[in-house]
């Protein structure tokens, strides 16, 4: 193989691994609830807070307070505090919502729960963490409250939730519809059924909520596909050229090197005479 070969053989492939490793980077995130979240809105009183009013929640972004603004981006790590009059709405990229309710504290990444409850509405892989459990589910409502003294409830409204312990203090579990369980730090006390009217009140707060915030569904979802595809075609393409370059140069056999003038031997040939 001559020196011109290697080098489009191996610029061709340079390429392709940087375009495939973009494509496939890409794909991963569709896969990823957390990869990161659209969007923050804010409910005060049961109305959506727009712009310039008070926010009632309080946005922590690697150990610096920042201003809040409705329907700004979030990032993974960010800290939310909501007061005793406001819920944070936070949809994320794949459709799923996480309403964190008055008086909570929650990190963002996938969600991690401080303090205070969490009604999460998901229609795919979504997962909440706790110190001592973690719920993920794949399509459901749920509830999950973290009280002081380290006590958590998982509730499930809809579909099935699995619950598992970080450290394996017990066996990872499956909730259904109308299954709540009760942890007291790390000690899995009971899982029995949720009190009366308790998963219809979680499904009627998700759904009142959503009639007041509007919805992002599938807009972030819609952004990755598009951009994998583009990155897919791009990737495509630039093999597609360089594969022709590369059999186009394979056909045309080498030519001597012309013994002609050059800027390092001026006077070319009739000087070695």
């Amino acid at each position: 193989m001559s020196l011109r070969e290697r080098t489009v053989s191996g610029h061709s492939g340079f390429s392709r691994s940087i375009h495939t490793r973009l494509f496939l980077l890409l794909l991963a995130c569709l896969g990823l609830t957390g990869c990161a979240s659209l969007t923050l809105d804010i409910v005060r009183d049961g109305q959506l807070v727009a712009s310039g009013d008070p926010p009632g929640v309080d946005l922590a972004r690697q150990g610096m307070l920042l201003s809040v603004t409705p329907g700004m981006a979030l990032q993974a790590g960010d800290e939310l505090r909501t007061d005793a009059r406001s819920t944070a709405v936070v949809s994320f990229f794949s459709g799923a919502r996480a309403y964190v309710q008055p008086n909570s504290q929650v990190q963002l990444g996938s969600l991690l729960v401080y303090l205070g409850e969490v009604l999460v509405k998901a229609r795919g892989y979504f997962r909440v963490d706790t110190k001592y459990a973690t719920a993920a589910s794949e399509g459901t409502e749920y509830l999950v409250r973290v009280d002081p003294g380290e006590r958590l409830q998982v509730t499930v409204a809809e579909d099935r939730v699995s619950l598992s312990s970080p450290n394996l203090a017990w066996p990872k579990k499956s909730l259904g519809v109308g299954q709540t369980a009760r942890l007291s730090g790390p000690d899995l006390l009971d899982i029995g059924l949720a009190a009366p009217g308790e998963v219809e009140a979680i499904r009627s707060r998700i759904d009142s909520l959503d009639q007041i915030v509007p919805s992002y569904a599938g807009i972030g979802t819609a952004l990755l596909v598009g951009a994998a595809i583009t990155a897919g075609a791009v990737a495509i393409g630039s093999q597609s050229h360089n594969e022709r370059e590369h059999d186009r140069r394979r056909r045309t056999p080498d030519r001597p090197a012309a013994d002609d003038a050059s800027p390092q031997d001026p006077l070319g040939p009739a000087r070695r005479r």
